[in-house]
């Protein structure tokens, strides 16, 4: 398994977007429920990631963190075929100004992330990307706040038609949890989003399913998992889904491996908008 890099914190998404909500297992009789809510967030959080990536606007604004211009300006603004992907620019962000109102808490993202058009002289809706120690910070809100980060280093790439996008990832991410060690994971993703309605250059992401396939290489401390994501059910995004920024309504991926010893799968389930998606184990 190739170690991720810790030269740290893409977030990428940049950003990726970053959850606000417990990282324990929802299923009491789990025997090993911190590992589980430990494997459980970062699934959740690189959904929400790979959500966010397949759009420019929403990599440089997370869903949910406000609209508007980003809060860096990148290095060129050059875009020959007018399809809002320059030709070749970097955006480093710094926190003020790239923090946001995110989730009841706050949002801080640092690093760079590089956007280069594949075919300048033609509109599309393709990209690839580069991110260096591109970290998202979140810090809930109430009177004892949580504080967790995930710093992404590696390579994503977008491709796409008036009907579909195909993102491709190829990450190195380290994930902070409180008390414990760090989490580095090799992640190697592909996601395929289905539109319901035509989509349009240079025009918000239509309501549509996501189906996610690909591997975690999780350590952490004395864990070395190889993990196998799936979708059994894909993963819908409501882009009517204003009020909170959890916009994927249904769908569940699994992310299965040994576990202690124990053969299985983390799931992660999405039931509505706006709800945490719920984390449990099954063994087996």
């Amino acid at each position: 398994m190739r170690q991720p890099s810790v030269a740290l914190p893409l977030a990428a998404l940049i950003l990726a977007a970053l959850a606000g909500c417990s990282d324990s297992a929802s299923n009491s009789t789990d025997p090993h429920p911190e590992l589980t809510g430990s494997v459980g967030a970062v699934t959740r959080d690189e959904a929400d990631a790979a959500l966010n990536a397949l759009s420019l606007p929403t990599l440089l604004t997370p869903i949910g963190a406000g609209t508007g211009p980003a809060c860096v300006t990148p290095s060129s603004t050059t875009d020959s075929d007018g399809d809002g992907i320059p030709d070749d620019a970097t955006w480093f962000f710094t926190a003020p100004p790239c923090r946001f109102s995110y989730r009841g808490g706050t949002l801080d993202v640092v690093g760079g992330l590089r956007i280069q058009d594949p075919v300048p002289p033609t509109a599309g809706f393709g990209y690839a990307a580069t991110l260096t120690a591109l970290r998202a910070s979140f810090t809930s809100g109430g009177n004892n706040p949580a504080t967790f980060a995930v710093t992404r280093n590696g390579t994503r790439s977008l491709s796409g038609t008036v009907s579909s996008l195909q993102l491709t990832a190829d990450l190195q991410v380290i994930r902070t949890f409180t008390g414990l060690p760090d989490a580095a994971i090799d992640e190697s993703w592909t996601v395929q989003f289905t539109a319901e309605s035509p989509l349009q250059i240079n025009q918000p992401l239509p309501s549509g399913t996501l189906d996610v396939s690909g591997t975690f290489g999780w350590t952490r401390g004395a864990e070395s998992i190889d993990l196998t994501i799936t979708t059994p059910t894909p993963l819908h995004y409501n882009a009517g889904c204003t009020a909170n920024t959890r916009r994927i309504d249904a769908g569940e991926l699994h992310a299965a491996g040994t576990f202690e010893g124990t053969p299985g799968y983390v799931r992660v389930s999405w039931t509505a908008c706006g709800k945490d998606p719920d984390i449990s184990f099954v063994a087996g």
